[in-house]
């Protein structure tokens, strides 16, 4: 079973586009798709109905989004916000205005897709990874804005729980869901777990080494970026490990690395270079090999030492 795996990468999610574009070319039409963030929303699309076809549609609806359409505050008045009201810079509600663009008429749930599709979200109340796709009741756009309200950025997505209580009666609860990539950015777990065994994971994080960062918020997203990154890395050795998979990991991270969160004027740029990027790993697959041999932080031993703080060394945890 052909799987997509789709990280998160905010705006530059049009760079998934492209390179799914390689691989709709090559004849490659995914069974399952698996999604976070950025990744959630391309997956979800892509889900209702994978083809060639839809991705250029897909394509399309990123060259048609300006950066009013998903931040309609001025910047001051989301830093204003997240610093004495707020929960993050801004609410769902463009998001979710948005979104709807995004998923054509009739499709209201799972059961009206023509893939698998998986979708992640993140409880901060009790940090349990959650799974949209296997009850195929589940509301698609409630499953989108959850696994895209990245912290810092957007509120948590607020949904009322029905839980049973020690008395047997039961209740009602608000709970506090996120960006499942706080968990799982790129989810190749999940894709093995639900049977595929031949995954394409199109990553849009950037293995380093990284630019210096000043200010609260670009500090903030990075750390979260650096965390999951160290969950990918596990995620594929686990999968080179495994007899009955293929893995394709697609590196994008660069692409674009430092673009600004709300900048939308580079997205045709994007989608071509994911398309190149991606066109060249399959004109030279190389299946089931880790990032680590590549350039980058964690892959030069040099940069490690030297960088080390007085009176300590590198470690890096066994994959």
């Amino acid at each position: 079973m052909i799987a997509f795996a789709l990280s998160g990468g905010g705006n530059r999610g049009p760079i998934q586009v492209g390179a799914m574009r390689a691989l709709f070319e090559r004849g490659m039409v995914p069974e399952m798709l698996v999604g976070t963030s950025a990744g959630a929303l391309n997956a979800a699309y892509i889900a209702t109905n994978p083809s060639a076809q839809t991705n250029e549609t897909l394509a399309q609806l990123w060259l048609d989004t300006k950066s009013s359409d998903i931040f309609p505050k001025p910047r001051f008045v989301m830093i204003v916000r997240a610093a004495f009201f707020g929960n993050g810079l801004d609410d769902n509600q463009a998001r979710a205005k948005n979104f709807l663009k995004y998923i054509p008429p009739g499709v209201k749930t799972f059961a009206d897709l023509k893939a698998k599709l998986y979708l992640t979200a993140a409880d901060l109340q009790t940090g349990q990874l959650y799974l949209y796709g296997d009850k195929p009741d589940a509301n698609l756009i409630e499953a989108c804005l959850a696994s895209t309200a990245l912290p810092v950025v957007w509120d948590p997505e607020m949904i009322k729980l029905t839980l049973q209580t020690q008395d047997g009666n039961t209740t009602m609860v608000e709970r506090q869901f996120v960006d499942g990539g706080v968990v799982a950015n790129v989810p190749i777990s999940i894709a093995m777990d639900k049977g595929a065994t031949e995954i394409f994971a199109l990553d849009l994080q950037h293995a380093g080494p990284y630019p210096y960062k000043k200010g609260v918020i670009p500090i903030a997203l990075h750390t979260i970026g650096v965390q999951t990154y160290q969950q990918v890395l596990r995620d594929i050795q686990r999968a080179i490990e495994a007899e009955h998979v293929t893995l394709h990991y697609i590196s994008l991270g660069d692409i674009f690395a430092n673009l600004d969160l709300r900048d939308f004027s580079h997205t045709a740029e994007m989608i071509e270079e994911g398309y190149r990027r991606a066109k060249a790993y399959l004109d030279n697959p190389t299946p089931n090999r880790s990032p680590r041999r590549k350039p980058g932080v964690l892959g030069d031993e040099r940069v490690r030492e030297e960088g080390a703080p007085p009176g300590a060394v590198p470690y890096q945890p066994p994959l």
